[in-house]
């Protein structure tokens, strides 16, 4: 796990910089994709890169804090779910934590209505949110995996940065994504419920394959309406942030067809240029972030 982040940990801190960052796992049900990007998140081994980031964030942030640098962070979970956005940070046992949540897309950011926001100030505020977000996501036992992640899971860190003295201001976001695994219906058997929700990854995941052919192939039309996860991610993707997919491999051979498939799709990725990622610095309060929750 530390070796898998250290790959990384530049293109995180890049975030408190200003950059719109977004890393996001892909792979086939059952791949370790949930372990890489959360792992055990009490554990120092198995901490995945989602808590080793934010920790990392953190020492980063008081460093610069010292020359001057004043920080807030704030954090949202969500899931999405059969084509719909639930907040893992909601209370369930309280009145009203079923609120809607939805994506307002404007053409300068996009908006999240009905999330959570958590103030993120030091490592125990992060072990507590990934607890109530593993607690609140949906779950299932499938042929393949026991248990299945069923949602595409989006932890959004929104960093904002002042320097009074040089009366500068920069936002960054951190987005990171274990997306649910790919699955051949044929091989999971799955049924009511475990169909649909296959059935919705499987068309979330193919989404996000066309807008990477899209982007290589330079189309005047990108489809991110396609889909919530893509449209969440579209300022990531359309030139105005930095992005990083990590690819998670089987070592069944039995899984040698969804390995391939997998590789393929990260040599798409791999080859597909997103443009020249824009900072957000300035003076004034007017800036974007991935993924803005309100």
């Amino acid at each position: 796990q530390m070796q898998v982040f250290g790959e990384v940990s530049s293109f995180v801190q890049s975030a408190l910089d200003g950059y719109n960052v977004c890393l996001f796992s892909y792979g086939q049900t059952g791949s370790g994709k949930t372990y890489t990007m959360t792992g055990h998140h009490s554990s120092e081994d198995h901490r995945g890169i989602i808590p080793r980031s934010l920790s990392n964030v953190i020492v980063y942030k008081e460093g610069l804090e010292l020359q001057g640098w004043e920080y807030t962070l704030e954090a949202t979970i969500l899931e999405i779910y059969n084509e719909n956005i639930r907040d893992l940070l909601a209370d369930s046992s309280k009145e009203g934590s079923k609120i809607k949540c939805d994506i307002r897309d404007s053409k300068t950011e996009i908006l999240v209505t009905g999330l959570q926001r958590r103030v993120v100030q030091k490592e125990n505020d992060i072990v507590e949110l990934l607890s109530q977000a593993e607690r609140n996501r949906s779950v299932a036992s499938t042929d393949i995996n026991l248990h299945s992640s069923r949602s595409h899971s989006v932890f959004t860190l929104y960093i904002t940065g002042n320097h009074p003295e040089r009366g500068v201001r920069v936002v960054g976001s951190l987005s990171m994504c274990d997306l649910a695994g790919s699955e051949r219906l044929s091989k999971s058997n799955a049924q009511g419920d475990r169909l649909k929700e296959t059935q919705a990854i499987n068309k979330s995941l193919s989404s996000l394959a066309g807008v990477f052919s899209a982007l290589n192939n330079k189309a005047s039309h990108v489809p991110y309406r396609n889909s919530k996860l893509t449209q969440l991610l579209r300022p990531c993707f359309a030139g105005e942030g930095k992005v990083l997919m990590i690819v998670n491999l089987s070592s069944n051979e039995e899984d040698s067809h969804e390995s391939l498939c997998s590789l393929r799709f990260a040599n798409l990725v791999s080859q597909t240029e997103v443009g020249k990622a824009k900072r957000n610095l300035s003076s004034s309060a007017r800036n974007c972030t991935c993924g803005k929750a309100r």
